[in-house]
């Protein structure tokens, strides 16, 4: 797979843009020196305070990490599973993707959920605030493979 790391511009866009673009990108994490890669299937996109499912309805941190720099790492938790968002469009929009579902790739692991795929990759609220283009043990790329998938929305 290419190695081509997404940078902060691909964040810079509205949360639902950014939820399709995201599918087929490559989640990596690197945990004692090897690197795990999994393709994200499954996003959801969150709005402002309008959004009756968005955090940013809530005061406090979460609805302050919404409204940070895109790409920005915000990580929750619920249920006793960390859940992990990637802050989008500009400073001041609180807008957010949830990862919910991946595929992974040179791994075995169920990753079928939000909290599932965070336990699979122990994501956990240490990257909470991070930049996802600047980490070095959590990042996404390109996926080289041109492969074809149907989209399915829901609103």
């Amino acid at each position: 797979m290419n190695t081509k790391k997404l940078n902060k511009i691909f964040f810079a866009r509205y949360a639902d843009k950014v939820a399709k673009d995201l599918l087929g990108k490559i989640l990596c994490r690197k945990i004692n020196g090897k690197i795990l890669k999994a393709k994200i299937i499954e996003t959801e996109a969150y709005f402002d305070e309008k959004d009756p499912a968005s955090r940013a309805r809530q005061k406090g941190d979460l609805r302050q990490t919404m409204l940070m720099e895109f790409g920005t790492t915000l990580v929750y938790g619920v249920h006793n599973n960390w859940l992990i968002n990637f802050v989008t469009n500009d400073k001041e929009k609180a807008e957010a993707v949830l990862i919910r579902a991946l595929e992974p790739a040179n791994f075995i692991a169920n990753t079928k959920g939000p909290g599932l795929l965070t336990k699979a990759l122990k994501i956990n609220k240490l990257f909470h605030k991070k930049n996802i283009c600047k980490d070095e043990n959590l990042w996404l790329e390109e996926n080289e493979n041109n492969e074809k998938f149907e989209i399915i929305e829901s609103f």
